[in-house]
């Protein structure tokens, strides 16, 4: 009776222990943080198959398109860990991301990973607040195939057990670290309203020669003005010379 006990705890802890073990997860990287208004954002989508070999995954995101516009899923990464990405679409009407991974016939995945990098525009209407990017994905219902899934090798078994969605809120500061930095407000060098800056330079003083009599007057005609009044004041002086010695 005990050995039957005993077979009968080994076999339901032998029964439980796998799906334990194959428990894989999504989550979104960063799971938090401010996004401010007209600025890129880029999520991560982070795979993790625990213990369990994978033949695909499929990841569903449900974003309110009113605060985000998803512009594109990068899926060309290093390392790449699936070999195909055959599904992978942007619902901008609906808010909804499908990023579909397919491994090869050679090779499961297992492991841990960035199974695509999803881009995103905070829009200038957006409303502030809370908000957030979060996982279609239903934990009661493992034979549902049109929310996330991780499908197990051999089994196809949907072996994904958990999900972290992401939390975020909408700002109206600077685009942060990361982000396409605003144009700096410099002078332009060219092209059509070039503003055009004049750099002071520093020129040696060559020294001036001793101004004439001609530059303190004017120059050539003021020179033959001031000669021909000395000449009028000379001959003044002397006939009234003249006079005086007449009168003596």
């Amino acid at each position: 009776m005990k050995k039957l006990l005993v077979s009968l705890t080994l076999s339901v802890f032998l029964a439980t222990t796998p799906s334990l073990a194959l428990a894989a997860t999504l989550s979104l990287s960063p799971a938090s943080g401010t996004f401010n208004k007209g600025c890129p954002v880029t999520l991560d989508i982070i795979l993790d198959t625990g213990e369990a070999d994978t033949d695909g995954t499929d990841a569903i995101l449900i974003y309110d398109s009113s605060k985000f516009t998803a512009t594109t899923i990068n899926t060309d990464l290093t390392p790449k860990i699936y070999s195909d990405y055959p599904g992978s679409n942007i619902d901008e009407a609906s808010g909804k991301i499908t990023v579909s991974g397919l491994a090869s016939v050679s090779s499961a995945f297992k492991g841990k990973g960035t199974l695509a990098k999803i881009n995103f525009t905070v829009k200038e209407t957006a409303g502030t607040g809370a908000t957030m990017v979060k996982f279609d994905f239903d934990p009661n219902d493992k034979t549902k195939t049109t929310d996330s899934n991780v499908v197990e090798r051999g089994t196809v078994s949907d072996v994904l057990s958990a999900v972290t969605n992401g939390n975020y809120t909408i700002g109206t500061g600077a685009c942060g670290v990361g982000t396409t930095p605003a144009p700096s407000i410099l002078p332009k060098t060219g092209g059509q309203g070039a503003v055009s800056v004049a750099t002071p330079t520093t020129q040696p003083s060559s020294p001036q020669p001793p101004k004439t009599i001609d530059d303190m007057v004017g120059g050539k005609t003021g020179t033959q003005e001031l000669t021909f009044t000395i000449a009028i004041v000379g001959s003044v002086l002397t006939i009234l010379g003249i006079l005086g010695l007449a009168l003596l």
